[in-house]
């Protein structure tokens, strides 16, 4: 219709994030409410009927559908099985920030990650995220479940976990993210089969890095076709690698835009940027390492 701002519906894991401006409900999707107390036994379909549980919240979700969970007041729900297997395609969830907190936070009982996605088209924003001391906030369950997509999210900031996120499918995107101080290893962790993803898209909001105890961004396996975009990183140390470190089997990795600082200056420092893949396996643009432009090592 000539001079409509109504916007096109996409699929989540497309649009960069902008599904959770159009929502909820904007997409035709259903929109269920989860605050951690419930009970169960109510409709989750008003936020004064919340669901307790996000297994509850997931049941009334249906694939392909663009439905959204409104995440309220949650904290740990005792009704709550961990990790949260976020098993519907094409849902996003959404926390709404209330009096006293900035996020809803997401603590599993016990050794689990918070979120393990395990369909296509998934979208988390707006929570604080925790994990066991052996799982990342939000994991992949190792299939290729294409366009995961995370972004608004702390992980290791108000509370703890072994990495933030561990991305295991093609087309996942991280943004927008802030990772901090409790996590125990890594910031992003790249396992496996994160074909064509990105860890930071270009013009969007980056993520942020905050003296992360392991590496920021640690490739480990297999991670093809996709780039790592305008990350900003404080170092928690002069280390080699401790920025970005691709591993032997990256190709196609296209790194550019990113910062990482140690001090006031990159004099004397390690390079945080190592790429362990032969010459011109991937292609690195401007990357800063303190005020300075960097090579990896």
């Amino acid at each position: 219709m000539a001079g409509s701002n109504v916007q096109p519906k996409s699929p989540a894991w497309y649009t960069g994030g902008l599904s959770a401006f159009l929502r909820p409900g904007a997409n035709q999707g259903d929109v269920i409410y989860v605050d951690g107390t419930g009970p169960d036994t109510n409709s989750g379909l008003t936020p004064a009927a919340p669901k307790a549980s996000f297994l509850a919240a997931l049941a009334l979700c249906t694939n392909d559908r663009n439905d959204t969970i409104i995440v309220l007041d949650y904290w740990a729900a005792g009704t709550e099985e961990w990790p949260i297997a976020l098993n519907k395609s094409m849902v996003s969830i959404i926390g709404v920030p209330l009096a006293g907190a900035l996020w809803p936070q997401v603590n599993p009982v016990g050794d689990f990650a918070g979120f393990e996605i395990q369909a296509a088209g998934v979208e988390i924003c707006y929570l604080s995220i925790n994990a066991g001391a052996n799982h990342a906030g939000v994991e992949w369950d190792g299939t290729a479940k294409w366009g995961g997509e995370v972004h608004h999210c702390w992980f290791g900031e108000m509370g703890t976990a072994q990495d933030g996120i561990r991305p295991g499918g093609p087309y996942a995107k991280v943004w927008a993210c802030r990772f901090g101080l409790g996590l125990t290893r890594d910031g992003v962790r790249i396992p496996s089969n994160s074909t064509r993803g990105m860890i930071g898209v270009p013009g969007l909001e980056p993520n942020w890095f905050r003296e992360v105890p392991g590496v920021a961004i640690n490739v480990v396996d297999q991670f093809s076709q996709g780039g790592i975009f305008d990350n900003r990183i404080a170092l928690p140390a002069d280390t080699a690698g401790k920025g970005i470190t691709l591993a032997a089997t990256c190709n196609g990795v296209h790194i550019d835009g990113n910062s990482a600082v140690f001090g006031e200056t990159a004099a004397a420092h390690n390079n945080p940027y190592l790429d362990n893949a032969g010459a011109d396996a991937n292609s690195w643009g401007r990357n800063y390492w303190g005020e300075a432009l960097s090579v990896p090592g």
